[in-house]
């Protein structure tokens, strides 16, 4: 997958009314959308979607880190693995996804999104599903300024399945 194949297929499931629900979307990558049955789906289960990968998996890092689920404390274990779907990166790129974990009792969930535009080194839209999107457009899954990731903790990572080759050279929509 490009990068450019990636944001097409995040921005196409914007629009379609979809609820947030924790835990929800992103087991079936072949679905037209990466919704459950209910029109329901979480950050991580967009991404996945969008990353056309199924969030319940057999990769032996997420079956010993958590049972199999790919999530936002997964992803961020992940990216600080020798070995996984994610590494980190020093600076953001278009295409990379932008992550945070729990931090409990504080912050209970964790957050992901994916970086769509970048100007002097910094993030200036992000494609996520959220609750917030949904309380305030009736829709999840938005491509946003990037506020809500602006937190100490927030990293960087990029999924091996997207091909680099654009990333630095891709003209994202403002």
């Amino acid at each position: 997958m490009t990068v450019a194949e990636l944001l097409q297929r995040a921005r196409s499931a914007i629009g379609h009314k979809v609820k947030y629900r924790l835990g929800a979307g992103g087991i079936d990558p072949t679905s037209p959308t990466p919704a459950s049955i209910d029109n329901a789906c979480d950050c991580s289960g967009f991404v996945c979607w969008c990353l056309g990968i199924s969030r319940k998996t057999d990769h032996p890092l997420y079956v010993r880190f958590n049972g199999g689920w790919i999530n936002t404390d997964a992803i961020v274990y992940d990216a600080n693995q020798p070995t996984g779907l994610f590494f980190p990166l020093d600076e953001p790129k278009v295409g990379c996804l932008w992550v945070f974990p729990s931090r409990r009792p504080k912050r209970p969930y964790g957050h992901v999104g994916i970086v769509s535009a970048v100007r002097n080194g910094k993030v200036t839209r992000v494609i996520h599903c959220a609750a917030s999107n949904f309380r305030r457009y009736g829709d999840a899954i938005r491509e946003t300024p990037p506020t809500v990731f602006q937190v100490p903790d927030a990293l960087f990572v990029w999924y091996v399945g997207i091909e680099d080759t654009e990333a630095s050279i891709y003209v994202a929509s403002p």
